[in-house]
Formats: C-alpha cells, sequence, structure tokens
C-alpha cells in the first residue's frame, strides 16, 4: 500500500540577530542609519524576521503591518505606534517566485483601508490584526517589486502589501525587518518575550505544546534543526 510521510518545512525564521554577527552589524549599524537618513529621525530594531518561501510555498494575504504590530505590547503606551519595514532581498525577486508586491498612493493612519477584525488568539494566524477587508483588496492596484538579490527595499506599516506563491523550483529568501522611531523607545527583547508567551499559551490552549519531539543532536528539537539550516543558508555579511 501507498506509505504517507509527514513532512513539515520551514518557512519563517524569527529573532536571530542576536545570535548572527554580521546580520547584527548590517540591523543596528548600517540599516539603522540609512532607514534613519529616510525617515528623519533615529529609528531602532523593532523584530526580524527571514521568510522562506519553497517552491510550491504559498503566498502571503493582503495586509497592513501597523495594525498587527501594535497588539502585542500595546499601542497605547504599551509599546510603538510607528513602523517601517525595510526588506532585503536575499534572492532575486520574480513576479514567478512570488515576489513583494506594494500598492503606491499616501498610506498612513488617518488614511488607509479597512482592516479585518481579528478572530480567536492565535498570535500568528486569525489573531493577528491587519488583514485587509476583501471588499477592500479587490480596489487595490499593487506593484510588482521585482529586483535582484541583495536589493534593499523600504514601506510604511500603513501601505497595503501581499505576495503570490512561488512558482519555481528554487525558494525565495527575503529579510524583513521592522524599525520604530527611537523616541518610542527600544522594545525589541520585550516584544519577542511577549510573543513567545503568547505562542506558548496558544500551543498549551490547543493541544500542541510538547509535540516537537527531541533529536540526537544535542537534544534539539525537529524545529530547532531547521532553524540552524535555515540560517546557515543566508549569506554572510
Amino acid at each position: 500500500g501507498a506509505v504517507i510521510e509527514e513532512r513539515r518545512v520551514l518557512t519563517r525564521l524569527e529573532n536571530f540577530v542576536p545570535g548572527h554577527g554580521g546580520w547584527e552589524e548590517l540591523c543596528h549599524g548600517y540599516l539603522a542609519h540609512l532607514i534613519s537618513a529616510v525617515c528623519g529621525e533615529p529609528m531602532v530594531l523593532f523584530k526580524e524576521k527571514l521568510n522562506l518561501k519553497p517552491p510550491g510555498g504559498s503566498g502571503f494575504a493582503p495586509h497592513l503591518d501597523s495594525p498587527s504590530l501594535r497588539v502585542a505590547l500595546g499601542g497605547d503606551g504599551g509599546g510603538p505606534r510607528e513602523f517601517v519595514t525595510v526588506m532585503v532581498a536575499i534572492d532575486d525577486m520574480t513576479v514567478r517566485n512570488g515576489c513583494l508586491r506594494l500598492a503606491r498612493g499616501p498610506s498612513s493612519e488617518r488614511c488607509h483601508v479597512r482592516v479585518r477584525q481579528p478572530r480567536g488568539d492565535d498570535p500568528d494566524g486569525d489573531g493577528r490584526a491587519g488583514a485587509i477587508l476583501d471588499e477592500e483588496d479587490a480596489s487595490i492596484e499593487y506593484e510588482d517589486v521585482v529586483v535582484r538579490g541583495g536589493t534593499v527595499a523600504a514601506f510604511g506599516g500603513w501601505v497595503p502589501h501581499r505576495s503570490g506563491a512561488n512558482l519555481s523550483p528554487f525558494p525565495r529568501r527575503a529579510v524583513f525587518l521592522t524599525y520604530n522611531p527611537a523616541r518610542e523607545g527600544s522594545h525589541r527583547e520585550r516584544y519577542y518575550r511577549r510573543m513567545q508567551s503568547l505562542r506558548d499559551e496558544w500551543r498549551t490552549k490547543t493541544g500542541l505544546a510538547g509535540r516537537e519531539g527531541t533529536g540526537a543532536r544535542g537534544g534539539m528539537s525537529e524545529d530547532e534543526r531547521n532553524e540552524l539550516e535555515a540560517l546557515a543558508s543566508i549569506p554572510r555579511i
């Protein structure tokens, strides 16, 4: 009979800057200075993620960043309210491999498309704020960000964006860095502590806690091994 094999594929890696000297220097140094110059004020790193879109990997639904980013720490005195995202393309971005797509035009807290109210409390799923309503998305004109690997692009937290599926035979990797104004404080460590707490609560609630298992390699779980392999795949700076 047929044998069905379960295979999990890592598609995102977060909180890696402190463990990678080159990226730590780049994110807190050159890129921080660059985005500070663009924004006209000092900016500090709020969070980072490496998106690993494998061949056949699905795209990201249309959304805004700011509503979601405000949730974890609270935007009313608990955490930053303004955000800018800096994308660093690792691989060439093409329409075929599911490049980033951005909507041009003015976007701000006072002028932005309507978003859904979050459903449930999954911090990585329907519990996230910022998903654009279908009827709003239908009227948005997106522009494909087709760039070579190594390109840096930036966009504000209220800019609608999305991406398509990777229809190529190769992975499409990109690092997305979120910065906030230094005048709003440095919250990166507190953000990741809070997100870890929310994710642990969600896993316990849904019965997923403790199911990763441990491997022979230093007692690491499969997820931890996959993360190390993913991190090793991005270029040293």
